[in-house]
C-alpha cells in the first residue's frame, strides 16, 4: 500500500492509519482518498470555483460521484498502480490524474471525510495557469481511457444542428441545402469516426 500526502501540515496525516487499516479490511477497494470538508488554501475566491468546476467536468465524463478530485492525502494499493505511473505530470495535476486513470478502468475509490487546516509555507499554486493544467489533464485521462464519453456528445451536438438547419433549408430554399449544413453533417460524422476508431485503440491496448 502506497500512501500519498504533501508536506505543508495542510492534510490531517495522524489519520493515515485509518486510511491503510481502510484498504486492509476492504480488499475491494482499491484506492481511499480525504474528502476535504474546507478549503484553507491560498487564492481562495479563484480556488473554490475553479476546482468545483473542474470536479463537475470530471463527473460528467467519467459519470462517477468525486467528491474530491485532487485530494492530496490517500492510500492505494502499488500494484493497481503501477500501469499508471508513466502517465503521472510533474505538478498539481499529479493526484487528479490518479484518482482518474483509477475511475476510468472502474477500479474502486472510497472517500473518507477529513478536514484541512491553513498551509505552513508559501503556495505555488497559480489560480489561471493551473487550472488550466487542471482542465487538460483531466480532458486527457478521459480521452486516453474513454474517447467516446468526450467525442460523441460533440460530433451528435453538431450534427444534429446541421439535421436541423437540413430541414430549414428544404423548406426555405426550395428542397436545396447549402454549403454550411453539409459541412456540419460532415463534421460531426466525421469526429463520430475518429471517437469509434480511438475506442478501438483503447480495447487493442487493454486487450495487450
Amino acid at each position: 500500500i502506497v500512501v500519498w500526502t504533501d508536506a505543508d501540515m495542510t492534510y490531517p496525516n495522524e489519520r493515515i492509519p485509518e486510511f491503510v487499516h481502510h484498504l486492509v479490511a476492504n480488499p475491494e477497494v482499491d484506492q481511499v482518498v480525504g474528502a476535504r470538508t474546507t478549503e484553507q488554501g491560498t487564492h481562495k475566491w479563484a480556488r473554490v470555483p475553479a476546482k468545483w468546476f473542474i470536479r463537475m467536468l470530471a463527473q460528467r465524463l467519467t459519470g462517477m460521484k468525486i467528491p474530491d478530485l485532487n485530494s492530496g492525502l490517500r492510500a492505494f494499493r502499488r500494484d493497481v498502480s503501477l500501469p499508471y505511473l508513466r502517465l503521472l505530470p510533474p505538478g498539481f495535476s499529479c493526484v487528479t490524474t490518479i484518482t482518474m486513470a483509477f475511475l476510468a478502468n472502474q477500479h474502486p475509490v472510497d472517500y473518507i471525510p477529513i478536514g484541512y487546516a491553513k498551509r505552513s509555507g508559501t503556495s505555488k499554486f497559480h489560480p489561471f495557469r493551473d487550472a488550466r493544467r487542471y482542465i487538460l489533464q483531466v480532458l486527457r485521462m478521459v480521452m486516453y481511457f474513454d474517447p467516446i464519453r468526450v467525442l460523441m456528445p460533440i460530433a451528435l451536438w453538431i450534427m444534429g444542428l446541421g439535421f436541423v438547419k437540413l430541414v430549414v433549408d428544404l423548406v426555405r430554399y426550395d428542397l436545396r441545402v447549402t454549403t454550411s449544413t453539409l459541412l456540419a453533417i460532415l463534421v460531426g460524422f466525421q469526429i463520430v469516426v475518429l471517437a469509434l476508431i480511438g475506442d478501438l485503440i483503447v480495447r487493442s491496448r487493454s486487450d495487450n
